[in-house]
C-alpha cells in the first residue's frame, strides 16, 4: 500500500530538497520521514498556521519543507554545532533565510521572547528531554495552538520493549513511553498518537 500511495501522492521535492535526503542518507543523519511531514504540512495549510517553532533542526529538512511548501515561518533550534552549519547551508541554498530563522543552542535552556508566539510546536529532538521540551515551550502557544511530536513509536519497540537488548535503549523506551502517557492524560490538550511515520502525536489546546 505505503508503494501506491508513494506514486499516486504528490511529490513535494526539488533540488535543494533532494540533496538533503542525499546527505542524510550519507551521514546516518535521522530525518522525518516523508508521509509524517506531508501530514505536518497538510494541517498547517489546513489549520492557517503562519508561525512554527520547531525544536531540533537536524540538517534542515523539515523546517525548508514546511517553509517551502506552506506559508509559514519557522524559528528553529538545534544544539549540535555540525547540524547547525549544516542546517545553515541548506537553508541558504534554499534561498528561505526570509522564512527561517536558525538558532544555534540548547533547546533545554534557551529562553524565548516573551513576545514570541507560535500557532505550532513541533518538537523533534532528543527524546529523553521531550516533557521538558513540551512543558517549556507550550506558554509560547496562540490560544488555538497545536503541539506535534515525532518519534513516538521509535521503530516499534515502544509496542515491545521486552524485545530490547540494550539498556540505554530500555531506558529511552520508557522515557518515551512515560511522555505518551503525560500526553494523552494532559488535562488542558486535547492529543491522539497516530501511526504515521515513528509516530506523530497531535495536541490540541482545550479552551
Amino acid at each position: 500500500m505505503s508503494d501506491y500511495l508513494n506514486q499516486i501522492n504528490p511529490k513535494r521535492t526539488n533540488p535543494v530538497i533532494e540533496s538533503i535526503l542525499q546527505e542524510a542518507n550519507m551521514l546516518g543523519t535521522p530525518i522525518i520521514r516523508i508521509d509524517a511531514i506531508n501530514f505536518i504540512i497538510q494541517l498547517i495549510k489546513a489549520a492557517n498556521i503562519k508561525k512554527v517553532l520547531e525544536i531540533g533542526s537536524a540538517i534542515g529538512y523539515s523546517s525548508i519543507m514546511i517553509a517551502t511548501f506552506t506559508d509559514a515561518e519557522v524559528i528553529t533550534i538545534e544544539k549540535n554545532e555540525e547540524n547547525y552549519k549544516r542546517a545553515l547551508k541548506n537553508i541558504r541554498n534554499a534561498k528561505l533565510e526570509s522564512k527561517i530563522k536558525l538558532i544555534l543552542a540548547d533547546a533545554n535552556e534557551y529562553n524565548l521572547s516573551e513576545d514570541d508566539q507560535f500557532d505550532l510546536l513541533f518538537i523533534d529532538a532528543s527524546k529523553s528531554s521531550y516533557i521538558r521540551f513540551f512543558e517549556k515551550y507550550e506558554s509560547h502557544l496562540n490560544e488555538h495552538g497545536i503541539i506535534i511530536t515525532d518519534n513516538l513509536l521509535f521503530h516499534g519497540f515502544v509496542e515491545s520493549p521486552e524485545s530490547i537488548i540494550s539498556r540505554n535503549k530500555k531506558q529511552l523506551v520508557r522515557k518515551i513511553n512515560n511522555f505518551n502517557e503525560y500526553i494523552v492524560n494532559h488535562p488542558d490538550y486535547d492529543t491522539y498518537i497516530y501511526q504515521i511515520g515513528d509516530g506523530l502525536s497531535l495536541s490540541i489546546r482545550k479552551v
